[in-house]
């Protein structure tokens, strides 16, 4: 018949190892999730700056293109229309990502993290219907301006197809540049959640 001669000590040797071993694996998870955390949150902010600086190239170039065409020629108050409309979307990627950007992911409490991406990713879900609203707007506004300034009826038609070609590339680039940070938001939450 076998001893078992498997002590007390040796069990609690056993566990103490095991135990040593599964709080380095679970550092090493934790660092490995911030790293993709980081990635996602760089991901983020790159395609927040691309709309930031399309937005200062559209005020920049505003009046070039809308007043000083001849074409188009349109009103100091639609140029001043455009660039209060791009400072307000500045404005409001700054807002949304400030706090996001911001925060350390270092050393971050992963759930209160948690809650400013649930918030990141409401407020871009909710800014697409406020966009396309705007959009719409300005683009009438454009039309209109377009319409009745312009010296060349004939050139005229043709500057609105233009616009609306270029104004539904440019909304169709803009909402799959929203949904790609609404897709990193998603993939940080289940990260952190799948952590819990």
């Amino acid at each position: 018949m076998e001893t078992n001669d498997y002590s007390l000590e040796q069990m609690r040797s056993d566990y103490s190892v095991l135990k040593n071993e599964l709080d380095k694996q679970e550092i090493i998870n934790d660092r490995l999730m911030r790293d993709v955390m980081k990635t996602k949150i760089r991901s983020i902010r790159s395609l927040a700056s691309v709309s930031v600086l399309c937005g200062i190239f559209v005020i920049v170039a505003s009046p070039f293109v809308f007043h000083y065409n001849p074409v188009i020629n349109a009103s100091w108050w639609f140029v001043g229309g455009t660039v209060a409309l791009m400072a307000f979307c500045i404005f409001l990627d700054w807002k949304y990502n400030h706090k996001v950007q911001s925060t350390d992911i270092a050393s971050c409490d992963l759930l209160t993290f948690s809650k400013s991406v649930r918030e990141l990713k409401t407020k871009y879900k909710d800014w697409v219907k406020w966009g396309l609203l705007l959009g719409i707007l300005w683009a009438s506004w454009l039309g209109l301006e377009v319409w009745f300034n312009s010296e060349e009826p004939k050139l005229a038609i043709s500057m609105l197809v233009g616009i609306a070609v270029g104004l539904v590339a440019g909304g169709l680039i803009g909402w799959r540049m929203n949904r790609r940070i609404i897709q990193n938001c998603d993939d940080i939450i289940s990260q952190i959640e799948n952590q819990k």
